[in-house]
């Protein structure tokens, strides 16, 4: 405007050179100025995954400002868990490494730029997943009993920190205790929550323990549940003798069966005969290793 020196621009948006010109009787005049807009700094590009363990997570990003940044600031969250974004800021550099993650976790991730005016947009999220590692607890509500005298099942739940994906589980069974896990006996298990444990000694107690196991390796074993083996049927008494002591009696001895507790024991006999109906007689009586059998016919079988 004619006769003012202060002249306003509005609606400046880029950064130029800027030519004043000044026209008067005596000539034209011109001044060029430097003019530098000042705004929020623009997304960064896409946040790229270069490198994950089961705990941390590495990207990388494009500045997308022609202009220097003050610093980046990264927020990032878990997608299974509710709750607000971490926040990670004061970066100035465009490669980052991100700790203290939960294995086996899927995390979304954005990043911003600060300059002297504040805190500009996000970029657009990338969205990746932690690596495995071993079980960070045991299996859960472990639980035994028996199926018959010499066979258990074995039954539980996931544990609840897996780390990954379960490929298994490990049943650690014995009747010593004291000795270190490595000798107890051990029954893979591949995709199940249970299992049944055969070919067990009868009236012993055994010790059970599971743990779960990843790609990566065992996780920790649970508490020990004892589960007591029951009596079968008893084996058939050993070592079985005859012994004529007279013309009516005869003394039948014998040893008991190996590792079974005798209640009772049952006694058949009877004459062999071609004779249809021929009687067959029974004694039951309290655990000898011997019997005296009377009132037979002399000179029989």
């Amino acid at each position: 405007p004619v006769g003012r020196n202060v002249l306003e621009l509005t609606d400046v948006k880029d950064s130029a050179n800027y030519t004043c010109v000044a026209m008067s009787s005596l000539g034209v005049i011109e001044a060029v100025a430097q003019i530098t807009v000042k705004s929020f700094p623009k997304a960064p590009g896409t946040p790229v995954v270069t490198e994950t363990t089961a705990t941390s997570i590495t990207i990388t990003w494009d500045s997308g400002n022609p202009d220097p940044v003050s610093y980046y600031v990264i927020e990032y969250k878990s997608k299974s868990q509710d709750g607000p974004y971490q926040i990670k800021e004061d970066i100035t550099t465009t490669r980052y490494s991100i700790g203290g993650l939960s294995p086996n976790s899927e995390y979304e991730i954005w990043v911003s730029a600060v300059n002297t005016i504040g805190q500009g947009p996000h970029s657009d999220s990338v969205v990746t997943r932690t690596g495995e590692q071993a079980p960070a607890s045991a299996p859960r509500n472990v639980q035994g009993r028996m199926l018959s005298a010499s066979t258990m099942i074995i039954q539980w739940e996931e544990p609840v920190e897996p780390n990954g994906q379960i490929r298994g589980y490990r049943v650690y069974y014995t009747m010593e205790p004291d000795q270190p896990v490595s000798n107890w006996q051990k029954h893979n298990v591949d995709d199940s929550l249970l299992t049944t444990v055969g070919s067990l000694l009868e009236q012993e107690t055994y010790t059970v323990r599971v743990l779960a196991f990843t790609s990566v390796g065992d996780g920790p074993l649970s508490d020990p549940i004892q589960v007591k083996t029951q009596q079968g049927v008893p084996g058939q008494p050993m070592n079985f003798r005859a012994e004529a002591k007279s013309e009516s009696t005869v003394l039948l001895t014998w040893s008991p069966p190996r590792q079974d507790i005798i209640l009772k024991y049952e006694l058949l006999y009877k004459e062999i005969s071609n004779k249809p109906g021929t009687p067959e007689f029974q004694k039951t009586f309290d655990p000898v290793t011997f019997f005296l059998v009377k009132d037979l016919n002399p000179n029989t079988e």
